[in-house]
């Protein structure tokens, strides 16, 4: 069985057509991080840590900010594609690119999401099948039910 863009828009519900899920060099990431987080962790600042997300953005204060409110929301749509269409078995961590597509929260869903998942989840199975990996990436919910339900 194999997973059609059908599928994503069926299974998972994301959007399969919009504007594409590429990303823009980033010049200075350490200023991108800031606008977009408020914080800039110490560190390699190409991938952002789960552990550092959970620990900086685990509790919105009530009376937050306008501006509060945008950066934990980014922080945990960033932490949420990250786990669930790019996920990656082996590691913790989300690259910080992603973040640019909820520079504007509003526009988020203007993208192809679906799409995306789906080229992911191709990418991440020809590797597998190459490479000899033995781990699995992208969408386990879109794959189990896929090749579980001959979706």
């Amino acid at each position: 069985m194999t997973p059609t863009l059908f599928d994503v828009y069926e299974i998972l519900g994301l959007v399969v057509d919009g504007d594409p899920v590429t990303c823009r060099p980033i010049k200075d990431m350490r200023k991108f991080i800031e606008d977009n987080l408020g914080i800039v962790p110490d560190g390699n600042l190409a991938r952002l840590r789960h552990t550092w997300l959970k620990a900086n953005f685990k509790e919105l204060l009530r009376d937050a900010a306008p501006v509060q409110v945008y950066r934990y929301t980014r922080a945990y749509l960033l932490f949420l594609i990250s786990v669930t269409i790019f996920a990656d078995a082996l590691v913790s961590t989300v690259p910080t690119r992603y973040l640019q597509f909820f520079e504007d929260i509003e526009g988020a869903n203007t993208y192809a999401w679906g799409a995306a998942a789906l080229a992911f989840l191709y990418h991440s199975l020809g590797k597998a099948c190459t490479f000899k990996r033995r781990h699995f990436s992208g969408s386990a919910t879109l794959m189990q039910l896929t090749t579980c339900f001959g979706i």
